[in-house]
């Protein structure tokens, strides 16, 4: 029995008006990147979703398996084959318990050889570890490799688990080309997933990624519409090389960076597996093939590079997303991930953020902690409602690779990027550490970069060591199969894999796959940061030899010009500009005099509403007298901003404006360097 009556929606709101003293709750109204309506109250009679059954059961929206839990899978990309070694052994020996490694001989961990790679994987139980290897547009004959080391281990192809990563499409989207054309790669991608499906069943050849669009500043519909509709790509592509519908669907994996948007996030997910599994079911798949396998990485979108110790909350609120999510194995980012490559601190901390959430937080406890969410149920069918619309869009205008090469995503994407950018700009999207808060004696966090000289090096002597003629029968039969249009589903795979078991080095198996076809290009979907243009602003006055000084010009009592002089103070942080203050002046005299004695390069008057109105333009003249150049009013200036400006003030800074560029004007005429 339930002790507590029930309560309506409209008792409810009534409660939250009389919070607001009589203001409407319409102005706690929100609304995501893409435009989806956020109301500020959810009941029951809003959760309009239908019924998302049990985990692990179809549709698959509560999770992909009847219990909850998750795979720490860490993700090593540091282009010198010696680091990534010491960074496996080192995290499967701390609680790391599966791997993801971008690697190959052109793409992160540069390996040109099996034994490289066979050096890299370490000590690694390839018959206990589930390894993904994510070769860019080298897959197929990075995939050659790794299954040759599996050979020469004496792996079982059967105990082999994780995958290929295998993502073109993605690639082109994050790339604007693909080497060798897309029509190549995509027969390599159909190839190797028929033989996955034959040989090795615990490995799946295809991982759609999201990255692409989360760091390009997409919406979450949008970043669920794409990877829908490369999904369908695949599968079409597959199911016409001749794989079953099921057999198809289970050699296709997802991967999504998890933002900062915490519900969102969780309801991103939960919304994936819905539309996968309508996909599925639409194209005639057993319910028992559609559970979505899905992969979540914290986003780089997020880091900052300014106070990156914030970057651990931000990690754990992304992690955790992607946990309640139902994500089945997750890697989190270095909280230095922004500033180079990562220490060992970073490491670790990384490592045990998802160890702590399991074993001591106990988030595997419990299957779809999000499920009856009336917020969360709500959100989940609001985005997979929005995204299917657009998928279907997409499909009727001729599939994704068409709207990636017509510039039609391109386009969609930079609409929602400019929308963030300026909600960034106003701080409406506060930066913690960066735009909000800053710490203006931080000392900076330094990582030596990866040498680049010296991976040139590396490669160089590399390919020197490298004997093609000794291997070019082998290499002459490879460049058949590549150019038979009758070979057999995984024929070529399996020419690759036997190229590489009997010596012959990933590069030249690289080489001949790209066939000399033309590459493939398109307009990539610029990647960047959400903190990258407060950290520019922040740079610049760090390079000063000299750091901008603002003399806070206060009126009134301390209660009365507290509130927007912190504020200010808080502004003028983020972009390196410190401040003089003080208690407060009551006449311009005082101000003119204290400004001749303040070494600074600018001023902002703070008061109250009261005291502007009737000393804000004594205020403004007798800065302007003792010779301020540049006079900033915190507050907004209603009619009065002409004879404001007219009597000398330069610009004025309030929730809501575009605070960014005005600190960018600030620091452009006090003389400090672009």
């Amino acid at each position: 029995m339930n002790p507590f009556p029930p309560v309506s929606k409209s008792a409810w709101l009534a409660k939250v008006e009389a919070d607001l003293k009589g203001a409407s709750p319409d102005r706690l109204r929100s609304k995501t990147a893409g435009g989806l309506d956020i109301e500020p109250l959810y009941t029951a009679e809003d959760a309009v979703a239908p019924d998302a059954g049990f985990p692990g059961v179809y549709p698959y929206v509560r999770g992909a398996a009847p219990l909850a839990g998750w795979v720490v899978r860490q993700e090593y990309d540091d282009p010198r084959p010696s680091v990534c070694k010491a960074q496996i052994a080192q995290d499967l020996g701390r609680g790391v318990e599966a791997l993801w490694l971008r690697i190959g001989p052109r793409h992160g961990c540069r390996v040109l050889t099996t034994e490289s790679l066979d050096d890299v994987l370490g000590a690694t139980d390839l018959g206990a570890t589930s390894v993904y290897v994510e070769g860019g547009s080298d897959a197929l004959a990075v995939a050659a490799g790794f299954l040759a080391v599996a050979e020469r281990r004496g792996v079982s192809r059967e105990a082999l688990r994780g995958g290929f990563a295998f993502d073109p499409i993605g690639l082109l989207a994050r790339e604007g080309r693909i080497q060798g054309g897309l029509r190549a790669r995509l027969a390599e991608l159909s190839d190797l997933a028929a033989w996955c499906a034959q040989n090795a069943p615990g490995l799946r050849a295809v991982d759609v990624s999201g990255d692409a669009y989360d760091g390009g500043g997409a919406s979450e519909v949008q970043e669920l519409a794409y990877t829908i509709a490369t999904g369908v790509e695949y599968l079409r592509q597959l199911t016409k090389a001749g794989m079953r519908i099921e057999d198809a669907a289970r050699q296709i994996g997802f991967s999504y960076a998890v933002s900062g948007d915490f519900f969102t996030q969780i309801a991103k997910l939960r919304a994936a597996r819905g539309l996968w599994a309508k996909v599925i079911s639409a194209a005639g798949g057993e319910p028992s093939a559609a559970a979505m396998s899905i992969h979540a990485r914290t986003s780089s979108f997020t880091v900052a590079k300014r106070d990156p110790w914030v970057n651990m909350l931000r990690v754990t609120a992304e992690c955790t997303a992607a946990v309640l999510g139902g994500a089945q194995s997750v890697a989190t980012q270095s909280f230095d991930a922004a500033v180079g490559p990562p220490d060992e601190l970073a490491r670790r901390v990384a490592r045990n953020t998802q160890i702590v959430l399991r074993d001591e937080s106990h988030l595997d406890a419990v299957a779809d902690a999000a499920g009856g969410s009336w917020f969360v149920e709500t959100l989940t069918d609001q985005l997979a409602r929005a995204a299917w619309k657009e998928v279907r869009s997409i499909e009727g205008a001729g599939g994704i690779v068409q709207a990636l090469g017509s510039g039609r995503i391109v386009d969609a994407i930079d609409a929602v990027a400019k929308v963030r950018q300026h909600s960034i700009a106003k701080r409406k999207a506060p930066i913690l550490g960066v735009s909000e808060f800053p710490n203006a004696t931080e000392q900076p966090v330094h990582r030596d970069p990866v040498p680049q000289e010296e991976i040139k090096r590396m490669l160089r002597a590399g390919l020197d060591e490298l004997d093609v003629g000794a291997h070019r029968e082998v290499l002459l039969g490879l460049a058949r199969q590549v150019n038979d249009p009758d070979r057999a589903p995984g024929a070529l795979t399996q020419a690759c894999v036997a190229a590489t078991s009997s010596g012959t080095d990933i590069y030249s198996v690289a080489a001949v796959l790209q066939h000399g076809q033309p590459d493939f290009h398109v307009e990539p979907i610029r990647q960047w940061r959400a903190a990258d243009a407060w950290e520019r602003l922040r740079d610049r006055s760090d390079r000063s030899e000299t750091r901008p000084k603002a003399f806070m010009a206060n009126l009134g009592s301390i209660p009365s010009h507290k509130a927007r002089s912190t504020w200010a103070q808080n502004l003028l942080a983020a972009v390196g500009v410190s401040c003089s203050t003080n208690e407060g002046f009551g006449d311009p005299k005082a101000i003119e005099a204290a400004w001749r004695d303040a070494p600074a390069s600018l001023a902002v008057i703070c008061g109250s509403d009261e005291d502007y109105e009737s000393m804000l333009e004594p205020a403004v003249l007798a800065l302007k007298k003792a010779g301020c150049p540049i006079v900033l009013v915190a507050g907004r200036p209603g009619e009065r901003a002409a004879a404001l400006r007219e009597a000398g003030v330069s610009d004025f800074v309030f929730v809501g404006a575009d605070v960014l560029r005005v600190m960018a004007d600030v620091l452009d005429s006090v003389g400090v360097d672009r």
